[in-house]
């Protein structure tokens, strides 16, 4: 008897539009396009028990119609394994009421019998985004989208798998589109996020252009923070949580020296009140801090000149400035008249050496390596987190 690696293949075979893949945890996955009794479907299979049923979920596209079928449904019979539900499916979805006489017009049936590289050329003829192929037709990458050339969107063929794309990372963004089956409906899904994630950006162009933003390092589309400065020693970190409510889920985080911190944070919750809706987040807050602009990078017009941040704010403890990781000094003590900063790593390893470091709940207390002032690291917890 064959064993399931040996079924799968065969099952690959049989239905050449199909891919197979394992979720997140580990369930086998098989999706694509199928054509049986001259019918198309697109399919997308959870099936932890292959080639059995138990406890699998199918999810069928025909034209405009979606149905999602389990073990359970009465149509399905107990000793159907694969093979036997793919078969059936024209079974399944007429029995699911779908009528192709009163549900799909010439055009669609038509539609509906193209393979997805036959899509592929249709969509080539648009002007509203550039279409890129690898040699192998394995790989499809949607960019240069009108008004939003910074955005792309690449899938795996014929799976349809996301592969990359230039959404924020904050969403999950393969559940949003597991009910898309079609190249088009797909891409067009795509684009409707890009609309409505417009408040989203358009809070952090501001920001980007008239901030010194210290973190990300390069901020992109997919990027849902920004660290800036908004005095010597004393930085904002902005948080938005759900790029679709951008406002509602902001967060703002106040980091820097204990006594301007807890001013600060006064400020901010007393500003709160008197937030404008019908302005953006760079200028609420530069009301809130009673500011007519935030420090801008240093150098030309806000232009960064080459190692203008690393000779004004290299870490005292190593002498540099960008860690392999990304992370910059920011930790200064609560000494005003020390003008010292740290990495966060440098200064742990320094307390690690001093018989009075500790360290609890991952942040590490000692003395300042010059002032001998207490500090901590613990505002980079709030930076990570």
């Amino acid at each position: 008897m064959p064993n399931s690696k040996d079924l799968l293949e065969q099952l690959l075979l049989r239905y050449e539009g199909i891919t197979s893949s394992h979720t997140r945890k580990g369930e086998l996955c098989l999706s694509g396009i199928v054509q049986i009794k001259e019918t198309w479907f697109t399919i997308k299979l959870i099936c932890p028990k292959f080639p059995k049923l138990e406890e699998m979920h199918l999810s069928v596209q025909q034209s405009i119609k979606v149905e999602t079928f389990t073990e359970t449904y009465t149509e399905i019979e107990a000793n159907w394994n694969v093979f036997d539900l793919i078969e059936n499916l024209p079974k399944l979805m007429n029995k699911n009421g779908i009528q192709k006489q009163n549900l799909i017009t010439d055009a669609q049936q038509l539609e509906l019998q193209q393979n997805i590289y036959t899509e592929i050329a249709i969509l080539s003829k648009s002007d509203d985004f550039e279409i890129e192929l690898n040699e192998a037709f394995t790989l499809i990458r949607f960019s240069k989208f009108n008004q939003q050339e910074q955005h792309f969107l690449e899938l795996s063929l014929p799976s349809l798998q996301i592969t990359k794309h230039s959404l924020p990372d904050c969403i999950n963004w393969e559940t949003l589109f597991q009910n898309f089956f079609t190249l088009n409906s797909l891409l067009e899904q795509f684009r409707k996020y890009l609309e409505e994630l417009h408040e989203f950006y358009d809070n952090f162009v501001d920001i980007d252009e008239l901030c010194h933003v210290l973190q990300p390092r390069s901020p992109s589309t997919k990027d849902n923070w920004r660290l800036f400065l908004l005095r010597e020693h004393v930085f904002l970190k902005l948080v938005i949580t759900d790029p679709f409510a951008p406002i509602s889920s902001m967060s703002l985080k106040i980091l820097g020296p204990t006594e301007d911190v807890e001013q600060l944070r006064r400020t901010y919750s007393e500003g709160l009140c008197n937030w404008d809706a019908e302005m953006d987040i760079h200028k609420n807050l530069l009301r809130i801090f009673d500011l007519c602009f935030f420090p801008m990078r240093p150098g030309i017009d806000g232009e960064l000149t080459d190692g203008a941040v690393e000779e004004q704010q290299f870490c005292n403890i190593c002498y540099c400035y960008h860690l392999d990781d990304g992370d910059i000094p920011l930790i200064s003590c609560d000494n005003r008249q020390c003008t010292m900063i740290y990495h966060a790593v440098c200064l742990r390893e320094w307390f690690n050496t001093l018989s009075d470091g500790k360290t609890f709940l991952k942040v590490s207390f000692g003395n300042c390596p010059f002032c001998k002032a207490t500090l901590s690291t613990s505002f980079v917890e709030l930076i990570k987190n």
